[in-house]
């Protein structure tokens, strides 16, 4: 998508959707490689909008579901005015919030953010799931239970991770005798951002805006969310601590369930390879890599 392309179709999806004149625009670089993200200042108001290709559009739909649902708790985030698509551009409007972005924050304010992220996280893990129809009906995998079996088959002797030399054929062997012994355990559900750290984050005075809903999903909890945050390596050592008090886990509690988080990891890393794999991304962000790192701590 071209500069100039892009504009146009912002100036019209304003036009269309809002009856809103676009006054001035500027792209927001460096929060994010996925989406081509706009900070819009119209006659009324100032917004965001955030771009992508068709494939965008049940996300988008699935973020505005997310927002909605944890706003009713509670949880602060943006106001979304629209989601559709125009021609080949999928894209979502949302009313402009103020604010700093927790990338920028000091150690200070960035120590408020993480615990403050564990709360949030602690309120929409209550959520068991996405009922939005055509979100729900385009899901890859019904649960748990069907991701961890979809998995266990394709760690097959023609597997690419065998292939590709990710995992020698003893490793292999043995992650695949690792992963078995989920199938005996009982995990609760619940909602998971999938990204928490402080770039999703807007800090304006006390308030804590959480952004970002596009990795969201239904998963175990609070074990997946605990693993992304801690695997990221977004949070130093004190932060995390910050971010299990927030989210009411003790130490104590954490240690107990450690290794099932980190094996539970390396079953989300592995299923995010299978769908890089189906698209022909898999050097893309590394994802065999990350793959390899999983397995690394889990050994």
């Amino acid at each position: 998508m071209s500069q100039v392309y892009m504009i146009e179709h912002i100036q019209h999806i304003f036009q269309t959707d809002l009856s809103e004149e676009v006054r001035s625009l500027h792209e927001i670089i460096g929060l994010g490689s996925v989406n081509k993200i706009f900070s819009v200042k119209g006659k009324v108001g100032e917004y965001i909008i955030r771009l992508n290709g068709s494939d965008k559009r049940l996300e988008y739909k699935k973020e505005a579901w997310c927002i909605s649902k944890v706003g009713a708790l509670g949880i602060p985030g943006p106001e979304v005015l629209g989601t559709g698509m125009l021609d080949d551009i999928c894209y979502m409007i949302q009313r402009k919030l103020p604010g700093t972005n927790g990338k920028l924050c000091d150690e200070v304010e960035r120590a408020i953010i993480w615990e403050k992220l564990g709360e949030y996280c602690a309120q929409y893990q209550q959520i068991q799931e996405i009922d939005e129809a055509e979100v729900k009906s385009a899901a890859f995998h019904k649960d748990w239970k069907s991701r961890l079996h979809y998995n266990l088959e394709e760690l097959n002797e023609s597997d690419s991770l065998l292939t590709e030399r990710v995992l020698t054929k003893k490793e292999h062997d043995w992650a695949r005798e690792v992963l078995k012994t989920l199938d005996r355990k009982a995990f609760r559900m619940g909602l998971v951002h999938g990204d928490l750290c402080p770039r999703n984050v807007l800090k304006d005075g006390d308030e804590v805006y959480l952004l970002d809903w596009g990795t969201a999903g239904v998963n175990i909890v609070p074990h997946h969310e605990i693993g992304l945050v801690k695997m990221s390596n977004e949070a130093t050592e004190e932060e995390f601590g910050l971010f299990l008090s927030g989210l009411g886990v003790s130490l104590d509690a954490y240690q107990k369930i450690e290794e099932e988080i980190r094996i539970l990891h390396f079953l989300h890393q592995v299923d995010v390879y299978r769908w890089a794999e189906g698209r022909g991304l898999i050097k893309v962000n590394d994802y065999d890599l990350k793959v390899r790192k999983a397995f690394n701590q889990i050994r």
